[in-house]
């Protein structure tokens, strides 16, 4: 009980009146508390979207590969040549500006629409504004672009600091969103 404080009217403990004074400071009221998402269920939201988006885009690439091999006739017994690794570094970049793109639209487009992907939908999250408020499409694309510029370069340092006291990974951060329990 020596921890437990009023901010705006609401009982916190110790824990979480540190959340609760960072948004009084930034200017989010204080209404109610939300219920953050555990780290596992963040998780297995990316994984499951990882599946959906990964599974089909896994064939374009595995095909776009068959398909360079077959022009530059390695299917004939040919040695590679110079070509070779230019044609492969080329259809690198292209495909991971494809993917890039096509996880953008579809995390992007779900949490415009719901604040939901299909993964999070299955874990029970959703993705809102510190007021518990739906986001804004601009910040559900702003969102989705920040994670996959950041996954471009080293997505562990982006869910990093996932683990800190308000679980918000950079993107959030930049985005201004928090991921929430949410049933309905």
């Amino acid at each position: 009980m020596d921890c437990i404080v009023q901010v705006g009217g609401q009982t916190y403990c110790a824990e979480c009146k540190a959340e609760a004074l960072r948004d009084l400071r930034a200017g989010v009221p204080v209404q109610h508390q939300l219920e953050l998402a555990r780290i596992g269920q963040r998780f297995m939201a990316i994984f499951l979207d990882g599946l959906i988006v990964g599974v089909p885009m896994m064939i374009v690439i595995i095909g776009g590969f068959a398909l360079l091999f077959v022009g530059l006739g390695m299917s004939e017994g040919k040695p590679p040549e110079e070509a070779f690794a230019g044609a492969i570094l080329g259809l690198q970049l292209v495909l991971t500006l494809l993917v890039a793109g096509v996880w953008i639209v579809y995390e992007g487009e779900m949490l415009a629409r719901s604040g939901q992907t299909f993964g999070k939908k299955i874990m029970k999250i959703k993705v809102v504004t510190p007021e518990g408020n739906d986001i804004t499409r601009g910040q559900a694309y702003g969102r989705a672009a920040m994670r996959q510029l950041i996954s471009l370069f080293c997505a562990l340092v982006d869910y990093v600091t996932a683990f800190g006291q308000d679980r918000t990974c950079i993107h959030d951060m930049a985005a201004k969103t928090r991921v929430v329990e949410w049933n309905g």
